[in-house]
């Protein structure tokens, strides 16, 4: 059985996608809500907590947790709606901690793992805002930018290896972040459901097609 390591898997897209590939995969999950964690551990998966804002040695728990996995699963991510005004340094630093440099330092470690095994693949969960600005939210938009911008980079470094680094860029999904934005119009955002069936679909590509970044949009926005 492939394995598959989740961040930010107690909420939203990364509990959703933890939920639907136990069994198939033997799951281990990143995340905080230690409620959300039991009840992960209920079902099958292996989960720790951690903290990538507090706890300062997470890289060596997570790999002390999960040493040698098949497939990255970057979800976990911030989404401080702030306008640039009132958006502050310990904002932007926690922004891109853990939207860009958490990502980063997990591909760093498990992408030699990976070429070792022969096999391997990562999956960066981005946004639409990788594509665009949004007023409100500058710092997630620069994140996403510079991750969408660092998985194009390593899908063309890895892509004549065993190795696919794929990028896939929802629009505002119905999580407990996507409520959060009282912009628009909740009840138009994307089921999260369907981009776990997308996700899921691209995990079982075989290595004679890989999918560099898709983008998820909503049918309808307002």
């Amino acid at each position: 059985m492939k394995s598959v390591l989740i961040t930010g898997a107690t909420s939203g897209l990364g509990n959703a996608l933890s939920r639907a590939l136990v069994g198939e995969f033997q799951v281990y999950c990143l995340g905080r809500n230690k409620a959300e964690l039991s009840s992960l551990r209920s079902i099958g998966c292996k989960v720790l907590e951690v903290d990538f804002l507090k706890d300062i040695n997470w890289i060596d728990k997570v790999l002390s947790f999960c040493p040698s996995i098949d497939i990255l699963i970057n979800s976990a991510g911030l989404f401080p709606i702030k306008n640039f005004k009132e958006s502050t340094c310990k904002d932007y630093s926690d922004c891109f901690k853990v939207n860009v440099e958490i990502p980063f330092i997990l591909m760093k470690k498990y992408i030699p793992k990976m070429i070792n095994n022969n096999h391997g693949k990562v999956v960066n969960i981005l946004s639409s805002s990788a594509y665009s600005g949004s007023k409100d939210t500058p710092l997630y938009c620069a994140t996403k930018h510079a991750l969408l911008g660092m998985t194009r980079s390593l899908f063309l470094e890895y892509r004549d290896t065993c190795i696919s680094v794929t990028s896939i860029s929802p629009g505002s999904m119905q999580t407990p972040m996507g409520a959060t934005d009282k912009r628009q119009d909740y009840s138009t955002f994307i089921d999260t459901v369907e981009v776990v069936k997308f996700i899921e679909y691209s995990l079982k590509l075989n290595n004679s097609m890989v999918i560099d970044e898709v983008r998820l949009n909503r049918a309808i926005v307002r």
